[in-house]
């Protein structure tokens, strides 16, 4: 263990105490572009780089001159190349646990990006999670009220997907959905939100004065029967009311849907005689 131990004192450089503060500042990150251009005015502030560029898959940040000397730290996901304008052996092994370090702690970053995602969407259908969606809702709904332009909130229902479930298995019910919002989101402006509300139900805020445009190209591009609401956004209304109004509208449509389909099977019962 003695041998262990003295081979690590070597190997582990000693950091300067105000590079020991950024690193807590930089290791604090976990929004990929703070980190990247914190950690690249670490290493110019506290070094004798003429110039630094850190790069990751998706930003990089470029410090100083590229004159001198070019030195690579680079691990899989972070590269860092640094310039110095004569030889610079004592900052090397810094720059070279900085790197492990900083490879380490994107990887966090990565981490933290996914589980942000899974609360932020659905992860079978890929809309807005309730929780999510409704936050991004309202704050559109007051964003309408503000500049005075047309949108509207739409209520869906799947039709019949309790039945396509019992009859069929819930991964085909589960196809049913993803299909019917993947439709949705192919179809959608940018500034359009799609919203899981529930098993069976999203929600669908449309940024324009034409939603029955976007609903005939969702019906087009996917043959999943479903009931809908729609409800203009008014200035008078705020989001939950909107949200009741269209709830009941959709469920308007959705009775007359049901009591259409039993009066055409009443219909075309065969008419039984005595013989």
């Amino acid at each position: 263990m003695e041998k262990v131990d003295t081979f690590l004192a070597q190997e582990i450089p000693t950091l300067p105490i105000d590079f020991v503060v950024n690193l807590v500042n930089f290791l604090s990150e976990l929004d990929e572009w703070d980190f990247v251009d914190k950690l690249a005015k670490s290493i110019y502030m506290h070094t004798r780089a003429s110039g630094v560029r850190v790069m990751t898959p998706n930003f990089v940040k470029i410090l100083g001159t590229k004159t001198g000397t070019l030195y690579n730290f680079s691990s899989k996901h972070v590269r860092i190349n640094v310039y110095f304008s004569d030889t610079n052996d004592k900052d090397v092994p810094v720059l070279n646990l900085i790197s492990n370090i900083a490879e380490t702690h994107y990887k966090n970053i990565l981490k933290y990006q996914e589980m942000a995602e899974m609360a932020l969407y659905d992860s079978l259908t890929g809309a807005y999670s309730k929780a999510a969606g409704l936050k991004l809702l309202e704050s559109a709904v007051e964003s309408v009220k503000r500049t005075g332009r047309d949108a509207f909130i739409i209520f869906i229902d799947i039709d019949n997907l309790k039945k396509i479930n019992d009859e069929y298995g819930h991964l085909i019910g589960d196809e049913v959905l993803k299909s019917f919002a993947q439709a949705c989101i192919k179809n959608m402006r940018k500034t359009d939100i799609l919203i899981r509300f529930g098993g069976d139900e999203f929600i669908l805020f449309v940024d324009s004065g034409n939603p029955e445009i976007l609903l005939e190209r969702i019906k087009n591009l996917s043959d999943i029967s479903f009931s809908y609401g729609i409800v203009p956004i008014e200035n008078d209304q705020g989001l939950f009311e909107i949200l009741k109004f269209a709830d009941e509208r959709m469920y308007k449509e959705k009775k007359k849907k049901k009591d259409l389909h039993m009066l055409v099977n009443n219909t075309l019962m065969p008419i039984q005689t005595n013989s």
